[in-house]
């Protein structure tokens, strides 16, 4: 025999009264909150990436977030996930102009000089690459070389990238717990709740 606590109109009911209740969060709360819960599962790059997303919705009278390096943290991510790592010749998705004054913004906070490598097929073409990293100017050109136009030996790029979470994943982390301050405990619960419930249906 049902239970009035499990006929289908109790079901509806209770849907209805959630959704009337995520409506009054507001959209902003809503997207914010959705942000913060699929990161939490998601793997490290795209983990900083929805955090950094979560930050720029957010007023900038609401929480005192250092966005300059939000933003500069968001397109070295963005650069990393854009990158096509299949093949063995690998050039970083930088997005970006590749100038020295960039690569202080974007690239030395975190980048600590750890060797890198690049990718080449034959003697001759190791001795061309090798000659070319010697005219570079300073570190910025010869990083911007090795992780673009020099293709960037695989294992290099994942060390790349380990260096760059590292660092940025203590930021980031930082920005989830002040952003996590706005969102209303219930909602998330509720948010929470819904997305795991789409999870399971999908």
């Amino acid at each position: 025999m049902t239970s009035d606590a499990d006929s289908p109109e109790n079901g509806f009911q209770e849907f209805a009264s959630t959704a009337l209740r995520l409506q009054r969060k507001g959209s902003f709360e809503q997207l914010l909150c959705q942000h913060l819960i699929v990161s939490v599962a998601s793997e490290p790059l795209t983990k900083v990436r929805l955090i950094c997303e979560a930050a720029f919705m957010v007023p900038k009278d609401k929480v005192n977030l250092d966005l300059e390096l939000a933003e500069a943290i968001y397109l070295v991510a963005l650069g990393f996930l854009n990158t096509n790592i299949q093949s063995d010749y690998i050039s970083v998705a930088w997005g970006f102009n590749l100038t020295s004054k960039n690569y202080d913004r974007f690239i030395k906070p975190w980048h600590m000089g750890f060797p890198l490598s690049f990718a080449s097929s034959c003697a001759a073409e190791t001795e061309r690459k090798r000659e070319r990293l010697n005219r570079a100017e300073d570190k910025a050109e010869n990083f911007f070389l090795l992780t673009t136009r020099l293709n960037l030996y695989p294992t290099s790029f994942q060390c790349l990238k380990s260096e760059f979470l590292r660092w940025s994943i203590h930021v980031v982390m930082d920005i989830f717990e002040k952003l996590s301050r706005l969102v209303d405990p219930d909602l998330y619960r509720e948010m929470l709740q819904i997305l795991r419930s789409e999870a399971k249906q999908g």
